[in-house]
């Protein structure tokens, strides 16, 4: 496999952030196929910030440990990077204070405070002079990159970028050699995992979102306010995340489609809201890009640990939907059938991300508009021969899913409390109707169940090894597959309600299951044990705030 891994280092303010998605659109452009992976502290300024891509010329799941080309404007990377001899570091290595003799590696001097200064150029264009050497290195055409900045910045800075970028190609005297098959890659697409759910919400019909910001899941927030007036959604950034699912919920219940978003530390505010969406049987779909907590914890690194407390949250029991999706497509059309599956079967449904899906950058061939579905369920149309008459809106049509009427429906009073109540929205604390009510909206899990997409087996079905996994490990697993094919994996794109009987047909037909998750109980291996009895002994788990990397997939099957 021909691959280069590009990471390009900085303080946190010095645009790292923007410039990696935007060589990525340049590589793209250029016919390679690129990966892009952020890291950043929760510093406004300072810190440590770097941005990782992968090229190559074929699909790139994953990231890797290794760096091959480290561009880097701060003295902190010859302290957090392993560089080795094989790593060509470029750097204004005087301007660093940093003796390069020093370095055991391939070493690019480029004075680029001194070459600005004598071009009279600010020190604000840097990056974009450094990034059009590494163009030239990589033998990109000027004119793509030239391009790429006039529809990426603003047109006020557009002359003094391309000037910079201008200088770094002129300065740069050599190409590195490297025999990758370039293609015609039009007809993909390069997103983060947060805007593939800010597009489906919107190709979904979603019309109203609302939510206060909270890293990783901000962006969907940031997308969606940017296009809201394009396609007719209100968008709310609300006080706090209580106002957040209290106004979604306000909104589904008024006829919109409704969905909000946050973390972890957000979602444990949204718990009351998710109870009172369960017992009123409002549809909203709660997207949760996790994060290491509790509390606080880490905001912008990696964890898949809310899984049990999604599962499990708010009081008592009712039924829910959970999804898992493992890479930007599953993500997609995740999104579309959380809504649906909300509107039908009129519950709270989950979409679960975390901060390496959320944020990292992926290519992959156009999703299918066509694919999607609009299902607003059993909504009641009115009855004008019965206009002031009250309606049973918790009565049951099918499979335990009773009929919607909007506000307004001419026939459709009813009261919707937050108590238990009878058919018609009255609250009730009579034995009877409280177990009728309950076994109603329990039934709906059996057909739910054959509604979710269910646990799928990638690789040779006869291999010695099964790592079972969720969400975003999914990545990891695909990345190492192409060096390693001793194993195979099972991936599960939704955990509840989900095909038990069939899961665990499943998993017993694996030589050896290894649980591989991004926290520190296994969490998923919990939950197969609870509905299956299959207890995962062997656990690869991996909790210090990162991703799962290639190479650690490659060392643990080695050992």
């Amino acid at each position: 496999m021909n691959l280069i891994s590009l990471k390009i280092a900085a303080p946190a303010g010095f645009g790292v952030m923007s410039m990696g998605p935007m060589f990525a659109k340049v590589l793209k452009r250029s016919g390679f196929y690129v990966m892009g992976y952020p890291e950043y502290p929760s510093l406004i300024r300072g810190g440590y910030n770097s941005y990782q891509l992968l090229i190559s010329d074929e699909p790139v799941y994953n990231p890797y440990i290794k760096t091959d080309i480290l561009l880097t404007f701060t003295k902190l990377s010859f302290e957090k990077e392993k560089i080795e001899e094989n790593v060509t570091v470029i750097a204004d290595f005087e301007k660093l204070k940093v003796d390069k003799e020093k370095i055991n590696a391939k070493i690019i001097d480029i004075p680029l405070s001194k070459i600005l200064k004598e071009n009279n150029l600010k020190d604000i264009v840097k990056n974009t002079l450094a990034l059009g050497y590494v163009a030239k290195l990589l033998k990109i055409d000027y004119k793509i990159f030239e391009d790429v900045i006039k529809e990426t910045m603003p047109e006020k800075h557009h002359e003094i970028n391309l000037s910079a970028l201008k200088i770094g190609y002129d300065i740069c005297k050599n190409t590195f050699n490297f025999n990758f098959e370039k293609k015609d890659y039009q007809n993909h697409i390069i997103v983060t995992g947060n805007e593939s759910t800010a597009l489906s919400a919107i190709a979904s019909g979603v019309n109203f979102y609302s939510t206060y910001p909270m890293t990783p899941a901000s962006t969907v927030l940031h997308f969606l306010a940017k296009y809201a007036k394009d396609y007719g959604i209100i968008v709310k950034h609300t006080e706090d995340e209580i106002a957040g699912v209290t106004m979604a919920i306000g909104a589904a219940y008024a006829g919109a489609r409704a969905m909000t978003g946050t973390s972890g530390g957000g979602f444990s505010l949204m718990v009351e809201g998710l109870g009172l969406a369960a017992i009123t049987e409002t549809p909203i779909l709660f997207f949760i890009s996790q994060r290491p907590g509790p509390a606080t914890g880490m905001p912008t690194w990696q964890e898949q640990a809310d899984l049990k407390f999604v599962l499990n949250a708010s009081q008592d029991e009712f039924v829910r939907a959970v999804f898992t999706p493992g890479d930007i497509t599953e993500l997609f059309y995740a999104v579309n059938e959380a809504l649906n599956i909300a509107e039908k079967y009129q519950i709270p449904t989950f979409v679960l991300s975390d901060k390496y899906l959320s944020e990292s950058l992926f290519m992959d061939t156009e999703f299918n508009l066509n694919a999607l579905k609009i299902d607003r369920g059993y909504v009641f149309e009115g009855d004008k021969d019965k206009p002031l008459e009250f309606f049973p809106r918790y009565k049951e049509v099918k499979d335990g899913i009773p009929q919607r009427a909007f506000p307004g429906t001419i026939g459709g009073i009813h009261k919707t409390p937050s108590n238990e109540h009878d058919e018609y929205g009255f609250v009730s604390d009579d034995a009877k109707v409280r177990k009728l009510m309950q076994d109603r909206r329990f039934k709906k899990l059996n057909s739910l169940a054959n509604d979710m997409p269910q646990p799928k087996l990638y690789g040779d079905q006869t291999a010695e090894t099964t790592f079972v996994c969720w969400g975003s490990t999914k990545t990891v697993l695909l990345e190492a597959m192409k060096y390693n094919k001793d194993f195979n994996f099972i991936h599960f794109p939704a955990i509840y309600p989900i095909n038990w009987d069939e899961t665990k047909a499943l998993l017993q037909s694996a030589n050896k299951l290894v649980l591989i998750e991004n926290n520190f109980l296994g969490q998923l291996g919990q939950v197969i044990a609870e509905n299956t009895g299959i207890i995962i002994e062997d656990k690869f788990l991996k909790y210090d705030g990162r991703p799962f990397f290639t190479e650690e997939i490659l060392e643990y099957l080695g050992e």
